[in-house]
């Protein structure tokens, strides 16, 4: 997630706003040749990498939070971080009426994004194992980010074709009973994944549609 994302959608509501540039780091970057920016990356210590990585989730949260109205500010279990990228990221929260939340922020203090839905009713605990999608946001031409919820069941995978994807469990922003996760595809992926869930005792999968609509040329899952 190099850009502050165009689109946001939480629950059933699509947010737009225009693609902010990158921080400058991008820019200078391109000055290198790409032989020189492989080996600068294979040198990076971890130390370096980890580093980098919380400056970018810091500095946006404050861009964020600077933005963020009284009332849809994190209620007490804070902000989640839900994606990283070289210049911005993206976070998920509850209000202090448990209102869900979703938003980004530019490290260099640049543009922001954000949504909540209008009552914590709309992502109610469900009585029944089910997988919510909470958020997806793209930024055009780079990437696409998914936060789901997953009520009275645990996600075991996700799969684009058959190909596994690296997802990542959150900490509980929302419901303490309900687990967040996220996962990442490249920009316009279009169809839907498919995520394997254990349910008590048995296996089943489930479906979570993508962004993007399905183009000829464009990859897209099934």
């Amino acid at each position: 997630m190099n850009r502050l994302p165009a689109y946001a959608l939480t629950g059933v509501a699509l947010l737009s706003a225009a693609a902010c540039t990158g921080d400058g780091q991008a820019s200078q970057a391109g000055t290198h040749s790409p032989t020189a920016s492989i080996a600068a990356a294979r040198t990076a210590s971890p130390q370096a990498t980890t580093a980098a990585r919380n400056a970018v989730i810091e500095a946006a949260k404050s861009t964020l939070l600077a933005e963020v109205s009284t009332k849809d500010l994190p209620g007490y279990a804070g902000m989640a971080t839900a994606s990283v990228g070289q210049g911005a990221a993206l976070f998920v929260w509850a209000t202090t009426d448990g209102r869900f939340c979703s938003g980004t922020g530019a490290a260099n203090g640049g543009s922001t994004v954000s949504t909540c839905t209008a009552s914590p009713g709309d992502t109610a605990f469900s009585s029944r194992p089910k997988l919510l999608p909470l958020v997806t946001m793209g930024a055009i031409g780079t990437s696409q980010n998914l936060v789901i919820g997953a009520d009275r069941e645990t996600v075991r995978s996700v799969t684009c074709n058959g190909r596994p994807l690296t997802f990542r469990r959150l900490a509980g922003v929302l419901d303490s009973r309900r687990a967040l996760y996220a996962f990442d595809l490249p920009g316009q992926t279009g169809g839907s994944v498919t995520v394997t869930v254990i349910r008590a005792h048995t296996t089943a999968t489930e479906h979570v549609k993508l962004l993007w609509e399905r183009h000829k040329g464009s990859p897209a899952c099934s």
